[in-house]
């Protein structure tokens, strides 16, 4: 049996919904999710093997204006991705539609493809489709139909995982025919320790709001296992102004223990047993310009001075 498998590439502004399109096209929470701008700051691998194809698909951070080194890393290492990949899918957002944001994505897409010997194929996927008047669909298609570099376009609501299967179905036909990349039972090449770190990051996300100040990193380290098959795991939460750090907390500690309770449950379902989480809340100015801290993230400064 001939098999394929190749890189899927899943890019798009900052909201657009593309991790919640990669948890809906694995069947699995993977990527962090939340209704926070740039919640998404690293490349994330989810693999899904069905049959003969072996769906490699990468979440990458929104494409943005970037103002920060940090944020640059960020897009840099979408483009990467963009440029390693087997295939491409656009994630737009039809709330927004084509809005300037989105444009500067499909201008620098047609800049990269009419400089490039070998593009791969391109998908536009319209997504929060559940969220918008049926009647100006018709209209965003045509729209993506004339800008000209779309080789499909589906509508779909990753939310409901709705239009995920006819995904999967358009991206096989262009996998390329290879020999599995991964052992098919594989989920992600994520290290445990980062997708640790990422889960307790999600969780107060989601329980902070707009309270969070966007200066939260999560480190974990360290993550053993006991002799009782159980993992004990211990991160630091770090901000970068000490006024922060009672948003964090909470009154008598409530809210971290609450962040910590709920993030060493997701941790527990991800890893298949029991969890022992301790978190410490750490001041660390500016740690988005360190080197180290973005490195420990996975993402690659850009060290060279901008003209």
């Amino acid at each position: 049996m001939q098999t394929r498998a190749g890189f899927i590439a899943i890019v798009g502004a900052p909201n657009a919904g593309k991790s919640t399109l990669l948890n809906g096209l694995l069947g699995e929470k993977l990527a962090i999710v939340s209704p926070k701008v740039q919640t998404t700051r690293t490349n994330l691998r989810g693999v899904l093997t069905v049959d003969e194809k072996q769906y490699i698909f990468v979440d990458t951070p929104g494409i943005h204006k970037a103002r920060r080194q940090f944020d640059q890393a960020m897009v840099d290492a979408a483009y990467q991705a963009l440029i390693d990949a087997d295939v491409l899918v656009l994630v737009v957002d039809c709330m927004k539609g084509f809005n300037k944001e989105t444009m500067n994505i499909v201008e620098t897409l047609e800049s990269i493809k009419k400089n490039t010997k070998k593009f791969p194929p391109l998908l536009l996927a319209l997504n929060k489709i559940d969220k918008i008047d049926k009647t100006k669909l018709l209209p965003m298609m045509e729209k993506a139909g004339t800008i000209g570099i779309f080789d499909d376009i589906i509508p779909l609501s990753a939310l409901k995982a709705k239009g995920c299967d006819i995904v999967l179905q358009v991206v096989g036909q262009y996998l390329p025919e290879t020999p599995f990349l991964y052992d098919p039972d594989t989920l992600t090449d994520m290290p445990s320790r980062l997708w640790a770190a990422e889960a307790t990051r999600e969780r107060a996300f989601l329980l902070l709001g707009d309270e969070l100040p966007y200066s939260l990193s999560v480190e974990t380290m360290a993550f053993d296992q006991r002799e009782d098959g159980s993992v004990e795991i211990h991160q630091n939460v770090y901000l970068e102004r000490d006024g922060q750090k009672k948003i964090i907390v909470g009154k008598n500690g409530q809210m971290l223990k609450k962040i910590g309770e709920q993030a060493r449950k997701a941790m527990s379902v991800m890893f298949g047993g029991e969890v022992h989480l301790y978190l410490q809340v750490k001041i660390r100015p500016n740690w988005a310009s360190d080197i180290h801290h973005m490195r420990m993230l996975g993402l690659e400064p850009n060290t060279k001075k901008r003209k």
